[in-house]
């Protein structure tokens, strides 16, 4: 078996972006760690901050208990909130419903089409689109989608989104199945093999592959601590905080990284005790007052280390802050001081209120105005259901001095009683569901509008009969609230996510990467290497996602604009030159998508040829050669024929070529005879002005057209949105 020489002995397979980039290869650390230099002002200062950030998770405990309750109202689970103890134990989902509503809609506007996420704008006037293939390969890699999904859906819980992004470098080792020349011999004191030409055999060769990338994670609002917390943005904060729980395994990943470094040689610490210990090992569960702090916890069977990650501003020694990545692993134990390994300066953590709050960090959940609610809708549903239990009971009455034998009527159904029926008469519970049901209905309706949500958000059809215009307005009002929370979404998350993608990618990535970009318009799609990105340009890159959804919403207006603009005459455009190529180039895209318009709208700017003498040089070395579609097919035959009786064609390769360019040319011949009889005169509904209006025939919209009210007896194409679902805002409806 063939083994490949081994050029690196990492103690782990991955390693983040805090390792330098050599140790997952020498299995070396080099990092620079102050943790053991107590006599440092890095050491000094990052001691003074751990008492502040102690505080401030402690100053957070009552606001991590209302998370956990609305945790738990979204969950659909009752707990001690609930007041009516009855034999139901029901749970409306009325909240649950509103936010994941929220959550579907919002995301279908943030990823309306694949593989068309971003946007960007370089220092040159050429699109960057290497760059931006490399960040919808990096979107599609991190399963960006489902993470913005959660991000989503835990904001409206909490009030606040929590995006931590790093990168991430991997070593997979695969076997390969090879062919080889069997060694005869090795020569003595040599290390080269002699092998047997003329044979080969099976042999099994280990490599290993490198993946890298970034690698994004949604934080929970419990663990993340701003310090101040009156502090608007991270970057402007003294301190920005985030809890780990780390098992055995990655705290030993991180010593081997040089991250972590624990006590001395004279006295173990608490955790390399705990790194030394076996399960039902001395350790015990901390106080409940301790269960916040940082050090060794137990849930359950399970213990972790709980470790603090502080990106705050350092002096180390150079006369300046900058930023580092201070470990703490309790009160007195500092794990780690490192320089933060990122050249862009900015810190690891992507974190923004759902509603700005002045003065505060945090934002206000969702669900803190309608928690009443949902806790007093669920009462009355169980009240109701218990009513409902109690209406399918008769209740009997009787005398018991007249019916001695009242007991032997409690017996199953269809029983014949030997009562009298003057002195026993059967009644009915009250029928309470229905009025419990009716104020459900009313609550449920209260907690939609406060949480910004109707019916058609709901996907429910509104009751009674309404006309166009009306479903047209709420349809408008339901987008309205949902494109703001998108757009925001993209400006305060997505946006700074994107760049920290790039920068990442320019830091970190060592190996070429061939991924699919799609190139201008006009031009097939294709796989291309990019190799390491440079610092010589700098791009702004931005969101598409909300863009993309209004332009498709107002699409029919631009066609409109578009022959309004095709009506003026040239005198009135004083001096200016009218183009609708990028007009016509956008609606293209939007409607077909990257992938069919360069096939649908081909731009002849890139159609190259390839000169017939060249071609006949690479089908004389056995090479295929394509008909292009802009070949002069005359010239080509002629040369191509002359070279086939000079060579013979042996292989046959010329030949097929020559029946290609006969058929292309055929089809040319073809389409232009066709286009001659078309006759389609632009601005007229038929063959020619004024002429009849044949079925089938070519023409284009008159000059100035708009579209106008639907009208009851004319069938529209198929997929067209009428003026009365056109939902964009500040577009009213239309009737």
């Amino acid at each position: 078996m063939a083994q490949s020489r081994k050029s690196r002995e990492p103690k782990s397979a991955t390693v983040d972006s805090r390792a330098a980039p050599g140790t997952l290869e020498s299995g070396k650390p080099k990092i620079e760690n102050w943790a053991d230099r107590k006599e440092s002002p890095a050491y000094e200062e990052a001691a003074r901050l751990y008492p502040i950030i102690q505080s401030q998770y402690d100053n957070q405990a009552e606001q991590s208990r209302k998370l956990d309750e609305f945790w738990h109202i979204y969950h659909a689970e009752p707990d001690e909130n609930q007041q009516y103890l009855g034999n139901s134990q029901g749970y409306v989902p009325v909240v649950r419903d509103c936010i994941n509503a929220r959550a579907k809609r919002r995301l279908k506007q943030l990823f309306p089409v694949p593989h068309r996420h971003v946007e960007a704008v370089g220092t040159d006037a050429e699109t960057p689109y290497p760059q931006l293939a490399l960040l919808e390969h990096y979107i599609r890699r991190t399963d960006l989608k489902s993470i913005v999904r959660s991000d989503l859906v835990a904001g409206d819980v909490t009030g606040q989104w929590n995006l931590y992004i790093d990168w991430m470098k991997t070593y997979r080792r695969v076997t390969n199945l090879i062919k080889r020349n069997p060694a005869l011999q090795t020569l003595e004191g040599e290390s080269i093999e002699l092998t047997d030409p003329n044979e080969e055999e099976d042999a099994l060769e280990d490599e290993d592959i490198l993946e890298e990338g970034p690698d994004i994670v949604d934080v929970a609002t419990e663990d993340v601590a701003v310090i101040p917390p009156t502090c608007n943005d991270v970057e402007k904060s003294e301190a920005s905080v985030v809890r780990l729980r780390m098992s055995r395994a990655k705290v030993r990943q991180m010593i081997d990284e040089g991250v972590f470094k624990l006590g001395g040689e004279e006295k173990k610490t608490e955790i390399e005790r705990w790194l030394d210990s076996e399960d039902g090992g001395r350790f015990k569960s901390p106080d409940k007052a301790r269960t916040l702090e940082a050090g060794i916890q137990v849930e359950g069977t399970t213990r972790y280390l709980l470790a603090y990650e502080a990106a705050c501003m350092i002096d180390f020694d150079s006369g300046h802050k900058q930023l580092a990545l201070v470990y703490y692993g309790g009160p007195k134990q500092i794990l780690g001081i490192i320089k933060a390994p990122w050249w862009g300066g900015k810190r690891p953590l992507i974190s923004a209120p759902l509603e700005r709050v002045k003065g505060s960090f945090r934002g206000i959940s969702k669900i803190e105005p309608v928690k009443f609610m949902q806790w007093q809708l669920t009462d009355f549903w169980n009240m109701g259901q218990d009513s409902a239990q109690y209406s399918l009971l008769p209740i009997v009455m009787t005398d018991p001095l007249k019916q001695p034998n009242y007991a032997s009527m409690v017996i199953g159904l269809s029983a014949v009683w030997m009562a009298d029926p003057n002195s026993t008469k059967p009644l009915a519970f009250p029928q309470l569901y229905k009025e419990a049901l009716t104020i459900v209905d009313a609550m449920k309706r209260q907690i939609w509008e406060s949480m910004d949500v109707n019916e058609m958000t709901m996907g429910k059809t509104p009751q009674g009969r309404k006309n166009n215009a009306v479903v047209g307005a709420m349809q408008q009002e339901a987008m309205i609230g949902t494109t703001d929370d998108a757009e925001r979404y993209e400006e305060v998350m997505l946006n700074p996510l994107i760049e920290r993608m790039f920068e990442y990618d320019c830091q970190f990535r060592t190996r070429a990467l061939t991924i699919l970009t799609k190139g201008e318009l006009g031009v097939k799609a294709k796989m291309q290497e990019i190799a390491p990105q440079q610092w010589g340009q700098r791009y702004f890159f931005r969101w598409a996602g909300t863009s993309f959804v209004m332009g498709m919403q107002l699409m029919q207006q631009q066609i409109a604009t578009m022959n309004v603009l095709r009506g003026i005459p040239p005198q009135q455009l004083n001096g200016r030159k009218l183009d609708i190529t990028p007009i016509i180039e956008n609606l293209v895209e939007n409607v077909y998508g990257p992938e069919i318009a360069p096939r649908v709208l081909i731009d002849e700017r890139n159609m190259f040829t390839i000169d017939p003498q060249v071609e006949d040089e690479m089908m004389h070395n056995n090479l295929d050669v394509m008909v292009h579609e802009a070949d002069d097919d005359a010239q080509h035959i002629a040369r191509h024929q002359m070279s086939g009786r000079l060579t013979g064609d042996l292989n046959g390769r010329i030949r097929a070529h020559v029946a290609g360019h006969l058929g292309q040319l055929q089809k040319k011949r073809e389409m232009a005879m066709a286009q001659a009889q078309q006759g389609g005169v632009p601005g007229a509904p038929g063959p020619s002005v004024g002429g009849p209006a044949l079925p089938g025939m070519a023409g284009t919209p008159r000059m100035g057209a708009q579209p106008v009210g639907p009208r009851p007896v004319a069938q529209r194409p198929p997929g067209m949105t009428g003026p009365d679902q056109m939902v964009a805002p500040g577009q009213p409806g239309r009737g």
